[in-house]
């Protein structure tokens, strides 16, 4: 195995950071290089840090005041010395072979750039990241909110774009794309490595064997103090050259669901459009190729001024459609709007025997699996 140096920027974070160290503890290669820095928390976050067994060598770095991730990463890339370099978020429980997995496929994949991890909400135990696409006008994380063993999030593969929370490069990746950029603070900076990653041939992956639990966002109001800016200045840098690829991961689900269903491909649907987001128009597109009469006419019931993150059918709908005939494929911003619709399903179901939730993170379901 190549070796490794192991970035961890720290800014407060002593009530989970605990469970973090002693993840990291068992997923650490052996001999790795483990740098620390410290972005000017107000914690003591030293007393949480444990001995590190595995560690060939330990650096504990400290800046002052708190300057953002960028710069916290960038102190990190200056004194690493590993083949393989790789960064982690704080808040996460690493599986044991969360930093291998990565390693080795970056050993296999001669123009690998960045790569990622399969992110878990720990309190859920669905998925929260494996790998984003890009709408037309927004960023989506595909297959969010599936079961992580489910067979479409088991397969690593080729991503415009990956989370920072996990990453792994080697250093001929970074001396190419170079650190990150310190005009960003705490927002897309690791999307712009991504994308510098791929301006220069590389290609960055998702690693379905590299898992890791991620709380999220926990480092306190600094995490969010920038984000206008932080999103004004990617569009105004790249929004020319991001690709819409969310169709691929559209057309990936509906594969899926129609190898374990194959008979929904003759059934007669009508699209039933409830999404609130600017991307539903590429779904659309991809559904139309399969059920063209389908997507003619979608039935819009769009609640752009709902406030709830559910979606209610019965309340939302015509009373009338609860008894209608056509199949639907609902079309949502994300499946688990629909989850508070025990009835409405049941129902449905001795109407017609087969529908469809297909929605703006590239999941594809039965409507019988919603709720298992």
């Amino acid at each position: 195995m190549p070796s490794v140096s192991v970035i961890v920027p720290i800014f407060n974070g002593s009530s989970y950071m605990p469970l973090f160290f002693d993840s990291l503890a068992a997923a650490l290669p052996e001999g790795a290089q483990l740098i620390l820095v410290d972005d000017g928390s107000t914690e003591p976050v030293w007393d949480t840090v444990p001995e590190m067994p595995r560690a060939g060598s330990v650096d504990r770095l400290v800046n002052e005041t708190n300057l953002g991730y960028s710069v916290a990463v960038n102190r990190g890339f200056e004194v690493a010395t590993g083949e393989v370099i790789v960064q982690l978020n704080t808040d996460l429980v690493l599986r044991p072979e969360c930093i291998t997995a990565m390693v080795e496929l970056i050993a296999r994949e001669r123009d690998a750039g960045i790569v990622g991890s399969k992110l878990i909400y720990p309190t859920t135990n669905r998925v929260q990241h494996v790998g984003m696409a890009f709408g037309n006008f927004t960023k989506h994380r595909v297959f969010y909110g599936l079961p992580p063993g489910h067979p479409i999030c088991g397969r690593s593969r080729e991503m415009h774009i990956v989370s920072g929370a996990t990453v792994a490069m080697s250093r001929r990746v970074l001396e190419a794309i170079g650190p990150l950029d310190e005009a960003y603070f705490n927002r897309n900076e690791d999307i712009e490595h991504c994308m510098r990653a791929v301006k220069h041939g590389f290609r960055n992956f998702v690693c379905a064997d590299s898992v890791a639990y991620h709380w999220r966002s926990q480092s306190g109001p600094a995490r969010f103090a920038r984000i206008i800016e932080g999103d004004s200045l990617f569009w105004a840098r790249w929004g020319n050259e991001c690709r819409p690829d969310l169709g691929r991961f559209v057309d990936e689900a509906l594969d899926d669901v129609l190898s374990r269903f194959p008979h929904l491909e003759e059934v007669p649907f009508q699209v039933l459009d409830l999404t609130r987001n600017a991307d539903q128009s590429i779904v659309i597109e991809r559904l139309a190729a399969r059920w063209p009469d389908a997507c003619a006419q979608p039935l819009e019931y769009r609640q752009m001024n709902h406030a709830m993150w559910s979606l209610w059918l019965p309340l939302l709908v015509p009373h009338r459609m609860a008894e209608e005939a056509t199949p639907f494929i609902y079309l949502v911003d994300g499946h688990r709007e629909l989850e508070e619709n025990f009835l409405w399903f049941e129902a449905r179901r001795r109407v017609v025997p087969d529908e469809l939730i297909v929605d703006s993170n590239a999941v594809a379901m039965h409507t019988s699996e919603l709720h298992r």
